[in-house]
């Protein structure tokens, strides 16, 4: 029987990075031509090697070209040599957005030192300007790809591939003479527009007391008003007065010194002309327990009433959500994470599922059956890298939807995600530290319409697959860094890992 690998919309494999090197890259007749000496220099093509289920694949990612603001990044795969001989992967497949058409418009570059996503352009139809095929990849063939993408402002860059990892270190090479393909040849016509979207972070409290998000190099800390004030008060609890000087302690040391602007929001029941003063006042008292721990910033306030809800919604959680004070300031380092730790503790929340330390595996309930999770960390830059692998190692097929977490889990954890995302994705993979819960980065990806745009993160996003005895997949997750030798990844109602260690 042939071994056939052929992921379907909701039935898509995944991969795990093991390595990566830097390697002269061989020509193949089959392949486009690599870039010519005057484009890449001295640069080398960037090798990795992943397991695709059961099969290993081999990517050679080449020097991504730049001219102008545009950049070429063309990639080359192979089956390992210990693939079975009638085995078969439909790339283009694997490599697709849970919605997109056939081809690699799910994978993006990330210039990490820039904390920048770089996108892959769109037509005026909204059509990706990347290989729009099956690309089944067999045998001793190579199959490569080709796509467009805005020019990195780094001298490397890193590529994300959906169930293959993140390829880092791939040199950017400006060229003098034209690229040797255009979009036209990969069946987009007209304009192209390109997208480059800063990295945020996300991270909230593990008492849910405050969360806090960075985008670039302002920061919004969000305090949830139902811990500050008694219902339809302004006057601050013992409770927040703590949670308040927590705050301002991050302030302090994550802040560049300026402005800092308090904002209160309310829900809507009552009068709006209510909601509105109450909102101003409950702005006032927070920023004057602030002002005296931040001598270096000029505190301002205001107040939106019920104008700006956080989510939509009459629910008892939307409107708890919407009760809220935020605090906006200026970071120092673009894409710094915000630590909300409550007592100084750092003391761990009792795990919610199964547990294990270090490099051991934790094993998994799913429906009946079982699967393994480890997990390897590694820092790139100012980030943590996680490959969480999930294998089957016993009899019969399990499937992964929700093993990271559901939509249904808080309205917090769900950030403006896509369904797709929340059910498939590994987007509630987070790190606890400090009394904080580091969220996967994420970034806003433009829609077609105005008011379109929804969030994605830096992790796989489609892990829909189901697991044969002996198969395994990786989840990628980027996250910010919390500093420290060891991390503790958690999932909420699934598992948590301990000490893993931090290479």
């Amino acid at each position: 029987m042939r071994r056939f690998r052929i992921p379907t919309a909701l039935a898509v494999s995944a991969v795990l990075l093991a390595g990566c090197s830097a390697e002269e890259p061989q020509p193949d007749p089959s392949e486009p031509p690599t870039p010519s000496a005057s484009a890449s220099g001295t640069a080398e093509a960037v090798t990795a090697d992943a397991v695709y289920q059961d099969i290993p694949v081999h990517l050679e990612v080449q020097p991504v070209q730049v001219v102008d603001d545009v950049a070429l990044v063309r990639v080359a795969y192979s089956l390992g040599d210990d693939a079975p001989a009638d085995a078969q992967i439909a790339l283009g497949l694997a490599l697709k957005t849970a919605t997109g058409p056939n081809g690699i418009d799910a994978v993006r570059l990330l210039d990490l030192d820039a904390a920048t996503v770089l996108l892959p352009g769109r037509d005026d139809t909204n059509q990706p300007a990347v290989t729009r095929d099956g690309l089944l990849l067999t045998g001793d063939e190579t199959v490569s790809s080709e796509g467009f993408y805005p020019a990195p402002s780094s001298d490397t860059v890193s590529v994300l591939f959906p169930y293959f990892g993140l390829v880092t270190d791939v040199p950017v090479v400006e060229s003098e003479e034209p690229l040797p393909i255009t979009p036209a040849d990969l069946g987009r016509d007209g304009e192209i527009t390109y997208a480059s979207v800063p990295v945020d972070v996300f991270t909230q409290s593990l008492d849910d007391s405050s969360a806090a998000r960075v985008t670039e190099d302002q920061a919004t800390v969000t305090l949830a008003a139902d811990v500050l004030f008694a219902t339809d008060e302004f006057a601050l609890t013992a409770e927040a007065q703590a949670v308040i000087d927590t705050a301002a302690a991050e302030i302090a040391a994550v802040g560049a010194e300026g402005a800092v602007t308090v904002v209160g929001h309310t829900d809507d029941v009552g009068p709006d002309d209510h909601n509105q003063t109450l909102s101003e006042q409950r702005a006032t008292s927070v920023a004057e327990r602030l002002g005296p721990a931040l001598p270096g910033f000029t505190l301002s306030t205001e107040g939106r009433g019920e104008s700006q809800p956080a989510v939509p919604g009459q629910s008892a959680e939307a409107r708890a959500a919407n009760r809220r004070v935020e605090i906006t300031f200026t970071v120092t380092r673009p894409g710094a994470a915000v630590s909300l730790e409550q007592g100084g503790t750092g003391a761990l929340p009792e795990a919610t599922g199964p547990e294990a330390t270090g490099s051991d595996v934790v094993t998994v309930p799913r429906d009946g059956d079982d699967v393994q999770v480890s997990a390897e960390v590694s820092r790139v830059g100012a980030y943590l890298v996680g490959s969480l692998t999930v294998a089957r190692d016993t009899p019969g097929e399990v499937g992964l939807l929700e093993l990271f977490g559901t939509y249904s889990q808080g309205l917090s954890a769900g950030r403006g995600l896509s369904n797709t995302t929340l059910v498939a994705g590994a987007h509630n993979a987070t790190l606890l530290a400090d009394g904080t819960r580091y969220y996967p980065a994420d970034y806003l990806r433009p829609g077609q319409e105005e008011g379109s745009d929804l969030r994605s993160t830096l992790a796989d996003q489609f892990l829909s697959v189901r697991l044969d005895q002996g198969d395994r997949i990786t989840a990628t997750v980027v996250w910010p860094d919390p500093g420290g030798d060891t991390v503790t990844i958690d999932v909420p109602d699934r598992f948590r890992l301990t000490d893993v260690p931090v290479d």
